[in-house]
C-alpha cells in the first residue's frame, strides 16, 4: 500500500515540475529577402518646343516701312502713273523675267522696251490704266510695285485687301540707289543691286570729275524746259528744283536759272516773258511725245523765240530719247547727264561717242549684245545727237 502512494506521489511531483517548468521557444523563422523585382529605368521625355521660325525676308522701302515675306515674292505686279520707270528698273535684274506677271502700259513713246527685248513678258497681263484693287486682286500677287506718292490714293486700298506694297521713290540719284537696293532684295539678288549702284555712281563721277574745276563763271546758265501741247493750247514747264531735271544740269556744270524761283511740287508753267526775262545761254527742251526735234525747228523759226541768246547762238537743244526721254528719273538717267555735259561742255567732252555710250549702257545694264542695240535701239534715238 505504501508503495503504490509512493509511485503516485511520484508521478504527481514530476508532473507539477513539468507544468511549471518555462516552455520551449517555438523556432523563428530566418528572415528572407524580398524578391527583386527588375523594372525598366523610366525615360524622361522632355517638353515638346516650338520649330524655329524661318528666317523672315525684310524688305525697306522708300517710306522706310518695313515688308516681311516668309519666302521671296514670285508674282509682282506693277502699277500706277510712271510704273514704266519702276518697270525698267525691276527688268535690270534677270529674276524679273520670271517673278512680273502685270504691269500698266503706260510708254510715252507708245513703244515697249520690256516686251520687245524679254519675248517671255509677252504672256504678262497688261493692265489698264489706273488699275485698282478689282483688277490686280484677280491676279493674285503677293507682292505690288508702285511710287511712292500714291501710297494714299492707291497704295492704301491696295494693301486693305491684303497685298503687300513696296514703294519706290526714283526722284533723285540718292533715291534712285536707295530703289535699286529695295528691288536687290525684292529679288533675292543684292550683289547686282551693288554692282548697278557702283556702275551709275562711276558715270557721274566721271562726269563730277571733269567739271569740277570750272569756275562759276565757265558754267553756263541752262534752263530746262518741257513742252506740251493739248489741242491748240501749248505750255511750257519747268521742274522742281529737288527733281533729277535740275540735278543733272548741275552736275553737268551748269547752272538752272530756274532754280530759286520755282516752290510749286511738279511742273510749273512758265511764260514766253518769264523766259525773255531768265534768258539763259543753254536751253534743253523735252517732248515726252517724241517730238521735241519738230518742237525745236518751229521755236528758232518764231520771231519771239529768235531774240533769246540761246537761240541766237545755236544752243537750243532737243533732249534725246529712246524708249523714253533721258531726262527722267527712269533707268536711263546717266545718258541723259552725258548728253547734257556734252552740250554744256563740247570742249571737255569731245572725245565722247553718244552711239558707244549707248551701246555701254544697253550691254552692262540689259545684257543686250552690241548688234542686237545696233540694229534695234540705234535708230530710234531722237534729238540734238
Amino acid at each position: 500500500m505504501k508503495k503504490s502512494i509512493v509511485v503516485i506521489s511520484t508521478i504527481l511531483a514530476l508532473a507539477l515540475l513539468a507544468g511549471c517548468a518555462a516552455p520551449t521557444p517555438a523556432p523563428t523563422p530566418v528572415p528572407t529577402e524580398a524578391p527583386v523585382v527588375e523594372t525598366e529605368t523610366p525615360v524622361v521625355t522632355e517638353a515638346p518646343t516650338e520649330a524655329p521660325a524661318a528666317d523672315m525676308i525684310t524688305v525697306t522701302d522708300a517710306l522706310d516701312r518695313t515688308i516681311e515675306f516668309e519666302t521671296l515674292p514670285s508674282r509682282i505686279v506693277i502699277v500706277g502713273k510712271a510704273d514704266f520707270m519702276i518697270l525698267n528698273a525691276a527688268f535690270l535684274f534677270p529674276e524679273a523675267i520670271e517673278k512680273v506677271i502685270g504691269y500698266e502700259a503706260r510708254s510715252q513713246t507708245g513703244l515697249d522696251f520690256i516686251q520687245k527685248f524679254y519675248p517671255a513678258t509677252q504672256a504678262i497681263t497688261m493692265l489698264e490704266k489706273d488699275a485698282g484693287p478689282e483688277q490686280i486682286a484677280p491676279l493674285q500677287p503677293d507682292l505690288v510695285l508702285m511710287k511712292s506718292y500714291l501710297s494714299e490714293k492707291l497704295g492704301k486700298v491696295v494693301e486693305e485687301v491684303g497685298i503687300k506694297v513696296v514703294y519706290l521713290d526714283l526722284e533723285t540719284p540718292e533715291a534712285i540707289y536707295g530703289d535699286i537696293r529695295t528691288l536687290g532684295a525684292v529679288f533675292g539678288n543684292p550683289e547686282r543691286a551693288e554692282t548697278l549702284v557702283a556702275d551709275y555712281e562711276a558715270t557721274v563721277k566721271s562726269i563730277t570729275d571733269s567739271v569740277s574745276a570750272l569756275k562759276d563763271e565757265e558754267k553756263p546758265t541752262v534752263l530746262m524746259l518741257q513742252y506740251s501741247q493739248s489741242g491748240e493750247e501749248t505750255a511750257f514747264e519747268v521742274p522742281p528744283a529737288e527733281w533729277l531735271q535740275t540735278q543733272l544740269v548741275e552736275l553737268a556744270g551748269g547752272v538752272p536759272v530756274w532754280k530759286d524761283a520755282i516752290t510749286d511740287g511738279g511742273w510749273t508753267v512758265v511764260t514766253l516773258e518769264q523766259i525773255a526775262a531768265w534768258n539763259p545761254q543753254v536751253i534743253l527742251l523735252i517732248d515726252y511725245d517724241g517730238n521735241a526735234v519738230e518742237v525745236v525747228n518751229n521755236l528758232k523759226a518764231d520771231a519771239s523765240w529768235s531774240l533769246l541768246d540761246s537761240v541766237k547762238n545755236g544752243k537750243l537743244y532737243a533732249f534725246p530719247l529712246d524708249f523714253q526721254s533721258w531726262d527722267q528719273p527712269d533707268t536711263r538717267w546717266t545718258l541723259g547727264l552725258t548728253w547734257v555735259a556734252m552740250k554744256l561742255h563740247p570742249d571737255l567732252f569731245s572725245t565722247v561717242n553718244l552711239n558707244d555710250e549707248v551701246i555701254s549702257f544697253y550691254e552692262t545694264f540689259y545684257n543686250l549684245d552690241k548688234a542686237t542695240i545696233e540694229s534695234e535701239i540705234i535708230p530710234l534715238l531722237k534729238g540734238d545727237l
